[in-house]
Formats: C-alpha cells, structure tokens, sequence
C-alpha cells in the first residue's frame, strides 16, 4: 500500500472529517480513506459510462437520460 501525506487542509475540512471518523467509529486515516476509495470508483464509473456506445437509433442521448434522473430525484 501506499502512503499520502496530505498538506494546506483547511481547518474546517480536517474538523468535520474528524467529526465524521468520530461518529463513525474509526480512525481519521481510515474514514479518509474510505472517502477517497469511493472517488476513486466513481471515476472509474464514470470513465465506463463514458465509454458505452449509445443505443443504436433511440434518440435519446447520455445527457437527455441523466437529466430525466435528475427531474425524478428532484420531483421525490
């Protein structure tokens, strides 16, 4: 495994991930890591989305779709 050394975070970040470890039991340093290996798979999901060939003739592009989502996260 490798090792990150994390500089300039402001204090209020540091204070409420603090917090968050805290409530949730575990080290600042493993809450934090945990953060950071959720990022790292949504960005490989969204390099995946990315890269999906659309539906061949459905006229309804990526955009269309995700902005459909949005509509019905919002409406609930």
């Amino acid at each position: 495994m490798k090792r990150m050394n994390l500089r300039d975070v402001p204090d209020d970040v540091y204070a409420a991930l603090a917090d968050a470890a805290a409530a949730n039991r575990q080290s600042l340093s493993t809450f934090v890591v945990d953060r950071l290996t959720e990022v790292a798979q949504v960005t490989k999901l969204t390099e995946y989305v990315a890269s999906y060939p659309p539906a061949q003739e459905s006229g309804i592009t990526l955009e269309d779709a995700a902005a459909a989502v949005r509509e019905v996260r919002e409406a609930s």
